[in-house]
């Protein structure tokens, strides 16, 4: 694949490998192997390795002595550690949110429910988890909270592989798709203690069926 590179060629080659990884295209533990990407997108190592170095301090390589990169594995104790981290910053982000949110927040969020609703109704993996983020992303109202913003960035980019597996079993599309309902109609109508329980047992009903799946 030798398609033109927009921005810098790392910061476009960490893009793909990111929405792969993400999308599942490269399964947890798999190799990356810099000749292969490389040659793939018709650039030198180089650009490739800095992309790698990329994604690996955003938490979604490993790198290993005599090994090279490696798709970061799935674990239980990940999921504790960035559900919990959501669970202190997201709710009150989004309640937050809610207080302040105007016409274009709430038209903003608008958009993104309905893309994500779509997805979800076409039970289409590939793009619910960067969809799914953009919906609670948009609910912190990121031009208000612009360091929480980039805080939950990073923990729903760790959280989406996990997401992608928590939605698979049958009635969970279904479910995410009346509570994210919920959430919206609070958070329209401004109602800040009731947007931070639906966020914070939303979260702590996906953290607790990811926990169980994974022991």
């Amino acid at each position: 694949m030798n398609e033109p590179l927009i921005r810098t060629m790392s910061g476009q080659i960490a893009t793909r490998l990111r929405d792969r990884i993400l999308a599942g295209d490269y399964a947890p533990g798999a190799a990356l192997l810099q000749d292969s990407i490389a040659a793939e997108f018709g650039v030198s190592k180089i650009p490739v390795r800095e992309a790698l170095v990329r994604l690996r301090a955003e938490g979604l390589i490993d790198i290993h002595a005599h090994r090279g990169f490696q798709v970061r594995s799935l674990s239980a104790a990940e999921v504790d550690e960035v559900f919990r981290l959501r669970l202190k910053l997201e709710p009150a982000a989004v309640a937050d949110g809610a207080r302040q949110a105007m016409a274009q927040d709430h038209a903003l969020a608008d958009t993104s429910l309905r893309l994500l609703n779509r997805a979800l109704a076409e039970k289409n993996l590939a793009d619910v988890g960067n969809l799914n983020c953009t919906f609670h992303l948009a609910l912190i109202v990121p031009r208000l909270q612009p360091v929480s913003f980039e805080i939950l960035s990073r923990l729903h980019t760790l959280s989406q592989r996990y997401v992608r597996m928590h939605l698979l079993p049958p009635g969970r599309m279904k479910r995410a798709t009346r509570e994210h309902g919920a959430l919206f109609e609070v958070w329209m109508a401004g109602k800040a203690r009731e947007a931070n329980k639906l966020t914070q047992r939303h979260i702590e009903e996906t953290r607790d069926e990811l926990a169980e799946f994974l022991a």
